[in-house]
């Protein structure tokens, strides 16, 4: 799925606003601050859990996957949705808000500390270079 913004933002209208991000091979959608959609060169894939995951295999949703040094990576906390429900809005409204919530219910991501520079960066900085 070579993803164009346009596309995506009109797709998810009947859901609500949602912002996107360009990352890997496509975008990140968001709903506020939460991301619930990976629009991948591979398919829209959407947050799966324990709660949710069970709707999606009976709507034959598949985990993502990807390849990495010759290896198949599967990836079970996002499910890609079977291509003829990608042309559905009110179908993606559906599942968006199953993903929103699954969102929702993720602990809160824990802030990394600050990079700790090297003595080599550390003197670059004292010297005001």
């Amino acid at each position: 799925m070579a993803a164009d913004p346009e596309w995506l933002i009109d797709l998810f209208e009947p859901f609500g606003v949602v912002r996107l991000k360009r990352m890997f091979s496509g975008y990140g959608v968001y709903a506020g601050d939460f991301c619930i959609a990976l629009a991948l060169n591979p398919g829209l894939c959407m947050r799966v859990d324990d709660e949710t995951r069970a709707a999606f295999e009976a709507a034959g949703a598949l985990p993502f996957t990807y390849a990495k040094q010759g290896k198949t990576i599967t990836v079970q906390k996002w499910w890609r949705l079977p291509d003829e429900m990608v042309d559905d809005p009110d179908e993606i409204a559906r599942w968006a808000q199953l993903s929103l919530e699954v969102a929702r219910r993720l602990p809160p991501k824990k802030k990394r500390p600050p990079k700790k520079l090297s003595p080599k960066s550390r003197a670059v900085i004292a010297k005001g270079a």
